[in-house]
């Protein structure tokens, strides 16, 4: 038996010959103009929607941006964070809304990008700590490679290893030739478990191979105060944490971590120069997303921070801070990271430094 929809898909003639009649070659043609509206309607659908999502990623940002800032306020790294999303927030026509979430070692606000949106919006000031501290505490909750997304380097801070001017060593080797005469006598500063200064000190004793003991204190003021009191011998920091002790006759430098002298330390060696080219530690800053933020938003972004990086203003301020500006593309960042994860991994073994639980 027939029905209406295969009367209807028949020809007029065809249909006539079978009983059809003008009501159903009309409710035939209503059925071809009602499917093709209905394709015509999906098909526009589709097009506004790819045209839309194109505009929004072309016109990113199109509402503040969210910093999260893992440490607190008034710290370096919060300082030269500061100073580069002032400057972003006017080029890239939107705020950077800086969140500290300090804690942990930088992991409690590192989380917190590693779980956002991938839209752009939440982004993270990641610093030097976040290639150490997945390797010191064995409760990171993300991964700090295939978790993000790079977005570009701001800058690095070389250490420099300042000793009490008291010692007698004025090299890195007279230095070494003194632990190794009085084991376990020479005391070394740490500004904090697993900081840079503390890392650099356990490559120093590696590399060295003398009997070096480690004292932690609680940041980079205390650690240096305990050097000018000649509580310790030595202690790597950076150069603004270490230039009153210095300019007050307190500490001398015998050597810096920076790749060439620094300008405003001419008579400084380099550890390549003073025969310790494995101490190859310079903390970093730079901005992460979280994994998969679409690739024109990386770009856009790393495009207004190199431009940024480049202004003579920006420039001259991060180096007050101790930063020296190194722009790079997100490729470069991230291969950086990647590299320091392994380095620091076999560093943080050689040492027996063991995770905190």
């Amino acid at each position: 038996m027939r029905t209406h929809f295969d009367l209807m898909m028949q020809s007029p003639d065809r249909r006539s010959r079978a009983g059809g009649n003008g009501r159903e070659i009309i409710l035939r043609n209503v059925f071809i103009r009602w499917v093709q509206w209905v394709l015509r309607a999906v098909l526009t659908l589709i097009c506004m929607t790819t045209t839309i999502a194109s505009a929004q990623q072309n016109a990113y940002p199109q509402r503040p941006i969210r910093l999260i800032v893992p440490v607190a306020v008034g710290g370096a790294t919060d300082i030269v964070a500061r100073i580069v999303a002032n400057r972003l927030s006017q080029a890239l026509t939107q705020q950077l809304v800086i969140d500290n979430r300090s804690g942990a070692g930088g992991i409690i606000g590192t989380e917190l990008v590693a779980r956002a949106t991938p839209d752009g919006y939440t982004l993270l000031f990641a610093y030097a700590s976040h290639t150490i501290m997945p390797f010191l505490s064995r409760k990171v909750p993300y991964d700090p490679d295939k978790d993000f997304a790079a977005l570009g380097q701001v800058g690095a801070t070389p250490l420099v290893l300042t000793v009490h001017s008291s010692l007698p060593a004025n090299s890195v080797k007279e230095l070494i030739a003194l632990a190794r005469a009085k084991p376990g006598q020479i005391r070394a500063a740490a500004p904090g478990m697993g900081g840079v200064g503390h890392i650099a000190a356990e490559i120093f004793k590696l590399e060295s191979g003398a009997d070096i003991a480690t004292i932690i204190y609680k940041g980079g003021g205390p650690a240096q105060l305990a050097l000018a009191q000649g509580e310790v011998q030595f202690v790597f920091a950076t150069p603004p944490a270490a230039m009153s002790q210095i300019k007050a006759g307190r500490v001398k430098i015998l050597a810096t971590s920076s790749p060439v002298r620094l300008s405003y330390l001419p008579d400084v060696p380099t550890f390549v120069e003073a025969g310790l080219p494995g101490i190859d530690v310079m903390p970093w800053q730079g901005f992460l997303a979280p994994a998969n933020t679409p690739r024109p938003i990386v770009m856009q972004f790393n495009a207004a921070l190199n431009g940024v990086l480049k202004e003579a203003d920006v420039s001259t301020k991060l180096s007050v801070a101790g930063s020296d500006v190194v722009p790079t593309t997100p490729e470069a960042l991230g291969k950086k990271i990647r590299k320091e994860l392994a380095y620091f991994s076999r560093v943080i073994r050689a040492a027996k430094i063991k995770p905190a639980e």
